[in-house]
C-alpha cells in the first residue's frame, strides 16, 4: 500500500468520524431540549356554579297623569262662581265652575205644566176612543204632544244641572281660564283636571327588549331626586312607532300624597323572568375576531376551552351571563396567554360560587388584560 492510499484512507476515516460526532452531538442536543419544550404554561381557575338570575331592563322614562280631561261648558251663560282654584285638589262631583241659571228654573215649571195639561189630554182622546167617539189621528196627535212635553221637561232639568260645572273624578284643576263674569258658550272650557294619584310612567322599549317585558311585571320607578316608587307595567303596545320602531310602555305607581309630579324624568327597571347564570367578574370575558363574547375555561384534564357567553345583566359583583355549563372551572390568572386545546397547569383556588369567581377575577385584574368593561 502506498502512501497516497494511507493518506486517502485517514482522510476518509477523519471525515467519517466527524460526521458520526455530528449526529451524537444533535441527538443530545435534542434530548436535552425535550424537557424545556414541555413545559406547561401556569395559569389559575377558580368554580362556577349557575345561578338564578332575574334580570333587570331599565328603560329612560318620564312621568305623567293618569288621567287629564278638558272640562267644558254644556250650556251659554255667565260664569257667577269659581269654586274651583287653579292647583286645588278636588274630588269628583264638586263644582268647578258655575253658570248663572237666569230663568231656566221658570222653563222648567213651564215644561213640567205643558206636561201635565199633555197628560190630561191624551188620557181624554183614550176615553173618547173607547165610546168610538175619537180617530186613530187624534190619538197619535195626542200621544205625540204628551212625548214633546216630557222631552221639554227633561231638556229643562238637564240644561240646569248642566249650570254647574263638575270634576268627573279626584284629581288636581291644573287650568281654569275662566272668571266670574266671563260668557261661556257651549263646547268652551271651563277647566283642566288631571289625576295623579296613580300616577303614570312611560317609556319606550326596543325591539330587542319589548319581548322580555309582560304585564303586570313588577317595576320600580327612580326619579331624578333618588326617590324610588313601586308599581307595575299596566300597558304595552302592540304596534310598533312607524318612526322609531320602539314601543310604548307604562307603569301605574301609587301617588296618594300627590307629592311627584306629572312630566319629571325617570328611570323604570322592569323585572324580567328568573334565567339560568353566572355571576362573574368582567375582566374575564374576552371579545373573538368576530365581535362575539366568550370566556376560557379548563377541564379536568387541564385542557383550555373557549366558551361563548351571553351578557345577561350586571351588578356591583360583576356581570351575569348565560350559556355555560352549571359548574365550570374558569381561567381567572392567565387567559389572555392559553389558546384553545392546550394543555395547561392549572392552580385551583378553594372557590364554589360564582361570587368567588368573581372577587378572585377583581382581585388579579391589574395583572390580566381584559376583553371587556
Amino acid at each position: 500500500m502506498n502512501n497516497n492510499v494511507r493518506v486517502s484512507l485517514v482522510i476518509a476515516l477523519a471525515i467519517g468520524l466527524w460526521f458520526f460526532s455530528g449526529l451524537f452531538v444533535s441527538s443530545s442536543t435534542e434530548s436535552n431540549a425535550t424537557p424545556a419544550a414541555a413545559k406547561l404554561t401556569v395559569v389559575e381557575a377558580a368554580w362556577s356554579e349557575v345561578q338564578d338570575y332575574a334580570p333587570q331592563l331599565v328603560l329612560r322614562a318620564r312621568t305623567e297623569a293618569n288621567r287629564s280631561v278638558d272640562i267644558k261648558a254644556q250650556v251659554a251663560g255667565r260664569i257667577v262662581a269659581v269654586p274651583g282654584a287653579e292647583g286645588a285638589i278636588v274630588k269628583a262631583g264638586e263644582a268647578i265652575c258655575q253658570i248663572d241659571g237666569e230663568d231656566r228654573e221658570r222653563r222648567l215649571q213651564h215644561a213640567r205644566a205643558a206636561l201635565k195639561q199633555a197628560d190630561i189630554e191624551f188620557k181624554g182622546v183614550q176615553k173618547l176612543k173607547q165610546g168610538g167617539y175619537q180617530s186613530e189621528l187624534a190619538i197619535a196627535q195626542a200621544r205625540t204632544r204628551l212625548e214633546s212635553a216630557r222631552v221639554a221637561v227633561e231638556r229643562s232639568s238637564l240644561d240646569i244641572a248642566n249650570l254647574s260645572v263638575k270634576a268627573p273624578f279626584d284629581g288636581v284643576v291644573e287650568r281654569r281660564p275662566v272668571e266670574v263674569g266671563d260668557f261661556v258658550q257651549p263646547g268652551q272650557l271651563c277647566a283642566q283636571v288631571v289625576e295623579l294619584n296613580p300616577l303614570k310612567v312611560t317609556a319606550v322599549a326596543t325591539e330587542r327588549d319589548v319581548s322580555t317585558i309582560a304585564l303586570e311585571r313588577q317595576a320600580k320607578v327612580t326619579l331624578a331626586s333618588g326617590e324610588s316608587l313601586n308599581g307595575a307595567i299596566s300597558y304595552l303596545s302592540r304596534q310598533a312607532d312607524p318612526i322609531t320602531r320602539s314601543f310604548r310602555v307604562e307603569a301605574t305607581v301609587a301617588n296618594p300624597q300627590l307629592d311627584v309630579l306629572a312630566g319629571m324624568s325617570a328611570s323604570l327597571q322592569i323585572v324580567g323572568e328568573p334565567v339560568k347564570a353566572h355571576l362573574i367578574s368582567s375582566s374575564l370575558v374576552l371579545l373573538d375576531d368576530a365581535g362575539h363574547l366568550f370566556v376560557r375555561a379548563v377541564d379536568e384534564n387541564g385542557i383550555v376551552s373557549s366558551l361563548p357567553v351571553i351578557n345577561v345583566g350586571e351588578s356591583e359583583s360583576g356581570v351575569w351571563v348565560s350559556g355555560l355549563p352549571d359548574r365550570v372551572a374558569l381561567v381567572t390568572i392567565g387567559q389572555n396567554y392559553v389558546t384553545d386545546g392546550e394543555r395547561v397547569t392549572v392552580s385551583y383556588r378553594d372557590q364554589s360560587s360564582a361570587a368567588g369567581v368573581a372577587d378572585l377575577a377583581n382581585n388579579s385584574s391589574s395583572k390580566t388584560s381584559s376583553g371587556i368593561e
